[in-house]
């Protein structure tokens, strides 16, 4: 085959599974133009789930705006169930814990048809009524503390769920890392948090050492690194910011630095934090600037009410699962070192796939 129709396969290919993180990338970025916390993390993937659901389970005419986001239009509903049943599978068999489940109310036109397609997207769906009689987040709080430790924490506020409420979607995700290669041994080392006009705030953490070969690349703005766990080919690629880039920075152009090419796998000498993190988020807000506007609000305009509210508790935790503690931290000047001391924005991921996207800007 001609040389340069395989080139022009390679691209189609790259920008197919560029594509398909869209939705994930914007998401991210939305969430990156608020306040959010120092340490943080969140699953897009799952998000996007449950939007497929609502999109795919419309009975009469369905709700293009969500299709324009999802970066769905067009496409076979076969292939778009048959993607995330494999993505899934895939996280699963990694050993995360996922929940996903939409509570809708008794008048919701769509209900049955969407329990219908909820098993193949592994979406829940539950009838639940929102009246000023009920306490719906308590439910909700304890089905999604069973399945996710600590899950229901701070799930909802007081004026979240209104009896105008028609739908809440919730999502849950915590991963313990599996790393494929072990640990060498654990060493408390400096950790460095930049601060404006003073001089950067430096203190001692808890790091893995492993000497693998790791993917990687280096660009002038930001260096990354791929670390691959043990069961899948998804791994968490960690993005190290240069100079004065931040951690925003960084996560509102993850669509940019997830373009640069990894490098060939090289002999590297990695030192990463042992850390943990969780959080919970409002989704809302993030998903009404992507477009997506039609189910947060009430079809008669006069009450102009909210009715649906998306939110997410996610956690990752960051450590050894072996470690070797037999050898110290070394290498030669022709060997590559990694040391991640400073905050850094981490993406789980395969090659088509975003499962999660963080930042740590502090280890505690």
């Amino acid at each position: 085959m001609d040389k340069a129709i395989l080139i022009c396969i390679f691209l189609l290919l790259l920008a197919r599974d560029f594509l398909a993180n869209r939705f994930e990338i914007n998401l991210v970025k939305q969430l990156s133009n608020r306040k959010l916390p120092q340490n943080f993390v969140v699953s897009p993937f799952v998000v996007r789930e449950a939007l497929v659901l609502l999109y795919l389970g419309k009975d009469t005419r369905r709700d293009y705006q969500l299709a324009r986001a999802l970066r769905i239009t067009g496409r076979q509903n076969g292939k778009i169930i048959s993607y995330f049943g494999q993505a899934r599978f895939k996280a699963i068999k990694q050993q995360f814990t996922m929940a996903n489940r939409i509570y809708l109310s008794p008048e919701y036109n769509d209900l049955e048809q969407m329990k219908k397609l909820s098993g193949n997207l592994s979406v829940d769906v539950e009838n639940m009524k929102f009246s000023e009689n009920t306490k719906p987040e308590d439910e909700i709080t304890k089905w999604i503390n069973k399945l996710i430790e600590k899950g229901g924490k701070n799930l909802f506020n007081k004026s979240d769920l209104t009896k105008n409420t028609n739908m809440v979607a919730v999502q849950g995700v915590s991963v313990s890392s599996l790393w494929k290669h072990r640990a060498r041994s654990i060493a408390k080392m400096p950790f460095s948090i930049a601060r404006p006009n003073k001089k950067p705030f430096v203190y001692k953490v808890q790091m893995m050492y492993t000497v693998a070969p790791l993917e990687y690349f280096n660009d002038e703005e930001i260096r990354g690194v791929m670390i691959p766990f043990s069961k899948t080919d998804i791994g968490m690629l960690v993005l190290l910011p240069r100079r004065n880039l931040s951690t925003q920075n960084v996560l509102q152009n993850l669509d940019k630095y997830l373009q640069i090419k990894l490098q060939k796998a090289e002999k590297t000498h990695l030192l990463l934090p042992i850390f943990s993190v969780q959080e919970t988020l409002d989704l809302n807000a993030a998903l009404i600037d992507l477009g997506i506007k039609k189910i947060f609000t009430d079809e008669d305009e006069d009450r102009n009410a909210t009715v649906a509210s998306f939110k997410q508790f996610s956690a990752l935790e960051s450590k050894p699962n072996r470690v070797l503690m037999s050898s110290d931290f070394g290498g030669g000047n022709d060997q590559r070192v990694v040391n991640v001391n400073k905050p850094f924005v981490f993406v789980i991921k395969d090659q088509s796939t975003i499962y999660m996207v963080g930042r740590i800007e502090a280890i505690r």
